[in-house]
């Protein structure tokens, strides 16, 4: 009977599609689970419907694949669908070669509108398009991308939009309308859409440029040379993807390298509407303004320099890692993990992430939420103590895609995704300014995810993805895979470990080192100043004893991360046990060189906050004055016991300020936070 209904429907589908174009709905009746089923059985019984996917499949070398034991989320686009996807790009293609100039030909790949004149190797690229390596139901989609990337490693978005009729209807891609949903089968789950999944081909300045109105910030973009350094793509001289390493323990089974190693950037855009508004009509205009914004830098020097204020104005706009809307701060992560931003951190603090942009300065990106005005909003250089005249260099919007959208009809076609990264409209201009971000937005804990260290992880879908192919959910990182990790020993073995609550982790996450190890990080770029740096981390038995180095310069003695709290060489009391809500033992702790855990998030599948827990510690390393140029944190075993199994793990640093650590008007939630 299951089978029968589900055929009606599919026919149905294909009939209206048949007719002049896909009906824009989803099927909102009940949802088949058939037992016995595989995708690929899935569509042969439905051939009707899709059988030049099946074939595309077949050609592409997929359609076993999908036969196959494991956990897919199939894409299948109607046989309609198909047929006008090659219809559509070969007459694209025809068109350009009207004027016989090869610099004007649009190569689509498709250069024929039959099925059978299609290459093997497009079949391919179009299988696994639609294709993704986790199950993902309509209910597990929210926000602007799907988590998880397709088979041809490129995030699907998502977007929304109402039919004719009134409904809702799911949109992968921009156009990709989901029209029978969520149909589960043995190895994954198939969503039938009305039309070919294309992404995107550009590159961020190319997508830039597509939009008319980034027509001044893109031509300043290409004036000053980043338009150069927006172009890579993929580094095709990696070539560890199918290497397996030893897992963190002894029965562990093998852990993968990455598969690729991906370039990724992300632009933060003033629409032309915010330049007019701001009474700067053209680049010269521009270039005018960017010497008031920045009277410190060279006019005369080249527009490439980063001597030169459009430079220094334009390089504040980008950073080297594709971010995605629901990317940008953490939050929620993965449905497929059980770690959860909006359970497992305390609910009214602050999602803050830090990225040095291409200028070599720091970006602050906040989801406030501690203010009621700001809540599910992005921000850039959030400050929530503002006045007149540092209000212009902080709280700069980031439109939500969806939101942006509906500003004006000008931008209802916004395409935020690019083949190498990811563009973001912005409410006013973005301005950089040293004292305004020393003096309040970083006047505050710079709390940085030790796995946000390093672009790479976030460009090839590693920080925040939930890898179940290993007992922990660990992926071995190669000695030269990240530019800003210097690796001094072969015998390093350097791991990232997945979001999960079985442990207490800020962001449900961990970096994990073993061997005799000896490595270093780079240090974000903060403003000038003098520093205190921190290290938090969970204590046990299997951990390490670790000297810590700052711009190679010794930092103390040797830490063991071995002993408890509890020990005296430590001194942790439960502020329950205190009767001054654990005051004077906060600073005998401080005085030893430690501090109790934030009260910003909560671990361990259980709801007590981590500063009440004595296993999570933070380890004060050093206070050093940081300047210009780069600062580098290193880490050396010195644990002459180990036989390769003892771990070095560390979660998160934090660069607090001595003037935030020397305001006495903050309160104690604030220092505790």
């Amino acid at each position: 009977m299951k089978h029968n209904i589900l055929k009606h429907i599919a026919l149905a589908v294909a009939i209206v599609c048949t007719m002049g174009g896909c009906r824009e709905y989803i099927d909102e009746g009940s949802r088949y689970t058939f037992t016995g089923h595989t995708i690929a059985s899935f569509l042969e019984e439905h051939e009707d419907v899709y059988s030049n996917f099946i074939e595309i499949l077949n050609r592409g070398g997929r359609l076993t694949l999908m036969k196959a034991y494991g956990q897919y989320t199939c894409f299948a686009p109607t046989n309609d669908a198909i047929t006008r996807f090659l219809f559509e790009q070969d007459s694209i293609y025809r068109a350009s070669l009207v004027d016989d100039n090869p610099n004007d030909i649009v190569w689509t790949g498709v250069t024929s509108p039959e099925l059978s004149e299609l290459s093997d190797s497009m079949c391919k690229v179009i299988s696994q398009t639609h294709l993704l390596n986790a199950v993902y139901l309509t209910t597990d989609m929210e926000g602007d991308i799907i988590p998880t990337m397709n088979l041809n490693d490129r995030y699907l978005s998502l977007s929304y939009d109402v039919d004719a009729a009134g409904l809702n209807v799911l949109l992968i891609n921009g156009t990709g309308k989901i029209i029978a949903k969520d149909e589960e089968v043995e190895n994954g789950v198939v969503h039938t859409i009305a039309s070919v999944l294309n992404p995107s081909t550009n590159t961020v300045p190319a997508q830039i440029l597509e939009h008319e109105y980034f027509h001044i910030i893109g031509e300043a973009i290409e004036a000053t040379g980043y338009a150069d350094r927006l172009q890579d793509y993929k580094d095709e001289s990696y070539t560890d993807g199918d290497l397996k390493s030893k897992g963190i323990y002894e029965s562990s089974p093998l852990c993968p390298y990455p598969a690729n190693r991906y370039f990724g950037f992300t632009a933060f855009l003033e629409t032309d509407q915010v330049f007019f508004d701001n009474g700067i009509y053209s680049f010269e205009d521009l270039k005018e303004k960017c010497a008031e914004w920045y009277p410190d830098a060279d006019p005369s020097a080249p527009l490439t320099s980063m001597d030169n204020p459009v430079n220094q104005f334009v390089g504040y706009h980008l950073i080297d890692r594709k971010l995605a809307y629901s990317r940008l701060v953490c939050y929620k992560i993965n449905p497929h993990s059980n770690w959860n931003s909006e359970k497992d951190l305390v609910n009214f603090t602050d999602r803050n992430e830090y990225y040095e942009t291409m200028n070599n300065k720091l970006m602050k990106l906040t989801m406030p939420r501690s203010n009621p005005k700001y809540q599910t909003t992005i921000l850039i250089n959030y400050s929530k103590e503002t006045d007149q005249a540092s209000e212009p260099y902080m709280n700069t919007i980031v439109y939500n895609p969806e939101d942006f959208r509906s500003l004006d009809t000008l931008y209802a076609a916004f395409g935020a995704e690019a083949l190498n990264g990811t563009i973001h409209a912005i409410d006013k201009i973005l301005l950089y300014n040293e004292d305004v971000m020393g003096g309040r937005v970083l006047n505050d804990i710079i709390r940085i995810d030790a796995s946000a260290l390093c672009s790479e992880l976030t460009n090839n879908d590693i920080r925040w993805h939930y890898f179940t192919h290993s007992g922990d959910g660990e992926v071995y990182i190669p000695h030269t895979y990240c530019k800003n990790m210097k690796v001094y020993t072969d015998e390093t073995r350097q791991y990232y470990l997945s979001p999960h609550t079985s442990w207490f982790n800020y962001q449900g996450d961990e970096m994990m080192t073993l061997g005799a190890f000896d490595f270093a990080y780079k240090l974000p770029p903060v403003p000038a100043g003098t520093y205190e740096i921190r290290m938090g981390y969970s204590a046990n038995n299997n951990r390490h004893i670790v000297q810590f180095y700052v711009d190679n310069e010794v930092a103390g003695i040797p830490v063991d991360l071995r002993i408890s709290s509890s020990n005296p060489a430590i001194g942790y009391v439960a502020d329950a046990l205190t009767e001054d809500n654990g005051i004077q033992n906060d600073k005998e702790m401080k005085n030893r060189g430690y501090l109790k855990a934030p009260t910003s998030y909560r671990g361990n599948g259980e709801n007590n906050i981590a500063r009440d827990d004595p296993g999570i510690i933070r380890k004060v390393i050093t206070t050093k004055y940081l300047g210009e140029g780069e600062h580098w944190i290193r880490f050396k075993n010195v644990n002459e016991n180990d036989n390769g199994s003892a771990q070095f793990m560390h979660d998160y640093f934090e660069i607090v300020p001595m003037t935030f650590l020397r305001n006495e008007n903050l309160s104690l939630e604030e220092k505790r936070k």
